[in-house]
């Protein structure tokens, strides 16, 4: 196998932590942002490939993996077998919930769940199946001391064994249950609401929801005028004042939370980490914790039963991380992959893989044991996702690595393809090479594959730096190498593609 590092201490890319404070919300205690160093090289290649859970050295090797992203090296032992191979790796914890036996049997955790303007625990509505005795499982409030420190120690397990990083799951911890359940409502979280008016909000906005002594001001009793019930302010939530300050207050809350899991993993590791979090992009909750991770991993919607008529929704994530300047590395949403599992879909999900790595992300592979699902019907479950079907592509990937590391998204002038391709367009700033990624769009939803397509044409406005070829590289994953004629009509680039399966590279070398 490769292995992506050359010594074991290029195995340590440092976190970028904030240089100066951010103004902090609701903090219970004081924290010292410490300085670090910036990463020394990139903290996901293009080229990486990510395996979302960790797996078992066959796996590992029959797709030539790189990193292990959403934990699973908790141990001295874990990490030491995923360093021999090359493989870094994480530990991972979990800041949605206690989890329902540890609600029913700790008082004091079944005391630190969000609560609705009722008073009442809400319920993590995608682990209905999930109880313990009667008791269901409840969002865990990220304001709360108590479900803070059972967050802490989650951290100091999972970081026992110097992991390469943390991964934090369900980062958003109350602000969830804030944003779309109702929740967001005990002492602590208006305790904390109250510090973060102090700092954001204006005599305006104040004056608009009667707040006279903000040292006093309780948002519980001003909702309550508008909604006594769960179900009635849900109806009426965005009518409420000072609710976008709200709403803000807790996203920031727990990305604020985040970067102090980052801080105590550090300390922990007893090494600079990475910080990744399942940050769901395109999302503005999910938005605020960007700023203080080194990377995304996260599961981003593909709308699986529609196609690729709805895959927008992923090119928008996948555009907004490069905005953001955040590498990320997603999965599909539990929804898609319970229709995959169902239709056997393989073809659709060699396409989100090829759709990630086309705008300079990747796709984390399909596990081979354990791939989450979930539907309305079955809760969770679980696909095995058969290796033959997807390694193909991965190792196509870590092979031709010098195709994709090191290029950057760039818009062609008068790009112009058929209605039923996609393509992409990057460039190398260090050797001046253009490259394209042709993607098929023409899927057929009932035989679940794509047409082949034949004498496909694109041009696009002629760059420099192709002004003398005569011939380009056309390499793609499932067809040999080979050479088609560039063509110059005037100031445009032409070429042809003689077929095209699902994915290629044009290569103007």
């Amino acid at each position: 196998m490769n292995k992506p590092n050359k010594n074991r201490s290029n195995r340590f890319i440092y976190m970028r932590l904030l240089l100066n404070p951010i103004a902090t919300v609701f903090l219970l205690c004081s924290v010292t942002v410490a300085q670090t160093r910036h990463p020394v090289e990139p903290v996901l290649r293009h080229s990486e490939v990510v395996f979302m859970y960790a797996a078992d050295d066959d796996a590992y090797q029959a797709y030539n993996a790189s990193f292990v992203a959403w934990g699973g090296a908790n141990t001295a032992e874990q990490v030491k077998r995923h360093h021999d191979i090359g493989v870094r790796c994480t530990g991972s914890m979990w800041c949605l919930t206690a989890g329902a036996e540890n609600i029913h049997k700790k008082a004091a955790l079944s005391e630190a769940c969000a609560v609705d303007i009722e008073g009442k625990p809400v319920e993590v509505p995608w682990l209905f199946d999930h109880t313990y005795q009667g008791t269901k499982t409840y969002f865990g409030c990220t304001n709360h001391p108590e479900f803070r420190s059972l967050c802490r120690q989650r951290v100091r397990e999972a970081m026992a064994g110097k992991a390469d990083g943390l991964h934090v799951d369900d980062h958003l911890g109350t602000a969830g249950a804030a944003w779309w359940q109702g929740g967001g409502f005990c002492d602590w979280c208006m305790k904390a609401f109250r510090e973060y008016l102090k700092e954001h909000a204006d005599k305006e906005q104040l004056k608009k929801a009667s707040v006279s002594n903000i040292e006093t001001f309780d948002y519980r009793e001003l909702i309550r005028k508008y909604a006594g019930t769960r179900a009635e302010y849900k109806k009426v939530q965005h009518e409420i004042p000072l609710m976008d300050l709200f709403l803000v207050f807790q996203a920031a809350a727990a990305a604020e939370h985040t970067r102090q899991l980052g801080l105590l993993a550090a300390e922990v590791a007893g090494h600079p980490v990475l910080l990744s979090a399942n940050a769901c992009i395109p999302n503005r909750a999910h938005e605020y914790v960007i700023k203080n991770l080194t990377h995304v991993i996260c599961e981003v919607g593909q709308n699986a039963p529609d196609g690729v008529e709805k895959i927008d929704h992923a090119v928008e994530a996948y555009r907004l991380a490069t905005k953001l300047g955040k590498p990320l590395a997603a999965t599909a949403s539990g929804q898609d992959w319970a229709f995959v599992k169902q239709q056997n879909c393989e073809e659709l999900v060699r396409f989100w893989i090829a759709l990630a790595y086309a705008h300079g992300q990747r796709f984390m592979v399909p596990h081979p044991k354990r791939q989450w699902c979930f539907s309305k019907e079955l809760g969770t479950h679980w696909y095995a996702a058969p290796i033959m079907a997807y390694a193909p592509m991965y190792r196509f990937i870590r092979a031709r690595s010098h195709w994709f590391d090191g290029f950057e998204a760039v818009k062609l002038k008068q790009l112009n393809t058929p209605e039923n391709v996609l393509c992409t367009a990057r460039h190398n700033a260090d050797s001046m090479q253009i490259l394209l990624h042709v993607l098929n769009r023409n899927y057929d939803k009932d035989s679940k594959h794509f047409n082949l397509l034949e004498q496909v044409t694109i041009s696009f406005e002629k760059p420099i730096i192709v002004d003398t070829l005569k011939e380009a590289a056309l390499v793609s994953y499932d067809v040999p190498e080979h050479k088609i004629p560039v063509s110059k009509k005037n100031s445009t680039i032409e070429i042809t593609l003689p077929e095209l399966n699902l994915w290629s590279l044009v290569i103007f070398d």
